[in-house]
């Protein structure tokens, strides 16, 4: 008979967590708009935590990234763009993790009725794209492999928030953006020109203070190995995943479907730091370092691999009972 996935996985890190300290200092952790958290609280993950664990929320990286560098955190979640500005300046955080997510979510849209049907009729269109982002490094990358000159666009430098309503407003012909926002535009009927599948890693990354490495690193594992299994909880069945998404649309006011569909979609997932991350990091370092919004280095420098271990074993155990 085989044992659930939730039980096993629950185990494997509540079996960890029995050698650390009642007593422990508490680990403190940078969430973006409730997403770690409430996963975490659904999957039921958080019980007989052995430390204290503090919550920060946050609505964008950039915040979480200077937060790490401050030392006011130990732990913080955040897109890859952030961390690599930083790392080119010597901050002292490092990548203990990486949250994986299907690329269908990051994706240059149109609106439903739009002319533009390829890439080549951006030409003289004006697009929102947010510097420093995903959204600028999928928007040129994308022109570029279209053979499209990056001057050829008119530019629009909004949040990915203030793309979405411009697009709806017709102020912009086209924004590259992320889930939700994919989501949401595809409800009201929006075209999807290109995804990021090809194009850029898109990566996110769990970020860990140097410090807190050194003086808490049998918490930060406990936690990385708790955070995966409750990502791999979220996307074992739909049930779960509907779960996650209720939870997560009442503590943050947002649509419940939209949540759900574009957690069904995301499939989030925690793995280890690998040869393939630091490469897929590289790409972004070049990328913005061409842009001039930082300058070029290598991108093993701001990642740890101590934990990367011990979330391959849990990721291999989960996946054993997922067969």
């Amino acid at each position: 008979m085989l044992i659930p996935r939730k039980t096993l996985l629950l185990s494997l890190i509540l079996a960890l967590g029995t050698h650390l300290s009642a007593n422990a200092a508490e680990l403190v952790v940078g969430d973006q708009s409730y997403s770690a958290r409430t996963v975490m609280e659904a999957s039921g993950v958080l019980k007989d935590l052995p430390y204290t664990l503090e919550w920060k929320q946050f609505t964008a990286g950039s915040p979480v990234a200077e937060a790490l560098n401050a030392g006011s955190l130990d732990v913080g979640l955040l897109g890859d763009a952030p961390v690599l500005f930083l790392g080119a300046l010597g901050a002292p955080i490092k990548v203990v993790g990486v949250t994986r997510q299907n690329l269908d979510g990051v994706a240059i849209v149109v609106p439903k009725d739009s002319p533009i049907k390829t890439l080549a009729d951006l030409k003289g269109k004006k697009v929102a794209i947010w510097k420093g982002s995903w959204s600028q490094q999928l928007m040129l990358t994308a022109l570029d492999k279209a053979g499209v000159a990056r001057d050829a666009v008119d530019y629009r430098y909004l949040s990915a928030l203030d793309a979405s309503h411009a697009l709806d407003g017709g102020s912009v012909d086209a924004i590259a953006t992320w889930d939700p926002y994919v989501t949401q535009q595809e409800r009201q009927g929006s075209r999807i020109l290109t995804t990021a599948k090809g194009l850029i890693p898109a990566q996110s990354f769990i970020v860990a203070n140097d410090k807190s490495i050194k003086d808490k690193h049998a918490q930060i594992s406990d936690f990385l190995q708790r955070l995966q299994a409750a990502r791999a909880w979220s996307v074992s069945n739909a049930q779960n995943t509907d779960t996650y998404a209720t939870a997560w649309a009442a503590l943050t006011k947002a649509d419940a479907e939209v949540a759900r569909l574009w957690f069904a979609r995301s499939q989030i997932v925690i793995v280890p730091v690998t040869a393939q991350v630091i490469a897929g990091a590289q790409q972004t370092i070049d990328f913005f370092s061409g842009t001039g919004l930082t300058k070029s280095y290598s991108a093993d420098k701001v990642f740890d691999q101590s934990f990367s271990q011990s979330l391959e074993a849990q990721g291999q155990a989960g996946a054993q009972v997922s067969r």
